[in-house]
């Protein structure tokens, strides 16, 4: 697989920094989760008046984007929150598709008062065909993230499927259906692997009071070699993405440790796309 990072992880780096380290790590790409104090990052100079100049040294350091991810949610019974969510997502999957990205990720989020899980699926269903009509204007794909009350993979593989989108798949991050359901990796993947176009990687041990703290890779319980393994079997060839939630858990460690260690775990589990060393400015 492709290794990639998302700049979750990096809260303080600035852009430099980011493309820099990606390419001196041996990373094969960015996801785009905001940069510095800024999530959506439709807004900044970088990628409005300095696009050209940012896409130049993407190129130059060899960096591809990966994905751009929004706060998008789709579950939502307001006309007025809907109009929000989709005015980030035109936003944002217009600059993917400047930025060289295919993978645009948007949430189901949480289900809103009054509603269950049932009721609101049809909005979500129908906010997805809208943003996939949009998306594929661009040549992008909208992915809808195993994340808050859409961790269920049969439930997920559901939507996708009556959403019925070329334009529409799903982002597979790992730990969140392994922790809210004990999934078997097997079973998550047979499920999820026909409609993945994005991953999030992150590894995790479970605490007494029942939440999880994040660990580096391959030093938890999620079993997310045998995870990407399986499947890589089913042909994916997309991106690994790193998720570090260093922004939202500052006592994690800094990216200068976590990045660097996710790469050489994924070489000596086999699964990165390269088995080239780290590169040198």
């Amino acid at each position: 697989m492709k290794l990639s990072f998302s700049t979750l992880g990096c809260p303080n780096w600035s852009l430099s920094e980011i493309i820099e380290h990606a390419a001196r790590m041996g990373y094969d790409g960015v996801d785009f989760r905001g940069v510095g104090a800024a999530l959506d990052i439709t807004g900044l100079p970088e990628f409005t008046t300095g696009l050209v100049e940012t896409r130049r040294r993407l190129a130059d350091a060899g960096i591809a984007v990966s994905g751009v991810a929004t706060s998008a949610r789709g579950a939502t019974a307001d006309p007025m929150e809907t109009r929000k969510h989709t005015e980030e997502v035109r936003r944002n999957v217009a600059l993917a598709a400047e930025l060289g990205a295919r993978v645009v990720r948007v949430f189901g989020g949480a289900v809103p008062k009054d509603h269950t899980l049932e009721s609101i699926r049809p909005r979500l269903v129908e906010n997805l065909r809208m943003w996939g009509d949009e998306a594929a204007k661009f040549g992008v794909t909208i992915a809808l993230e195993t994340h808050d009350a859409w961790t269920d993979s049969a439930l997920v593989a559901g939507i996708v499927e009556e959403t019925a989108h070329a334009h529409v798949g799903v982002l597979w991050d790992l730990a969140n259906p392994w922790f809210e359901g004990r999934e078997p990796p097997e079973l998550t993947c047979a499920r999820l692997a026909r409609y993945t176009v994005s991953t999030h990687v992150k590894d995790a041990v479970r605490t007494p009071d029942g939440k999880h703290r994040y660990v580096l890779l391959g030093e938890g319980e999620v079993p997310i070699r045998e995870m990407l393994e399986r499947l890589a079997h089913t042909g994916y060839r997309g991106y690994a993405v790193l998720e570090w939630e260093k922004k939202w858990h500052p006592e994690l460690p800094e990216p200068e440790t976590a990045f660097p260690q996710f790469v050489r775990r994924m070489r000596e589990w086999n699964l990165a796309a390269s088995s080239h060393g780290e590169r040198r400015p």
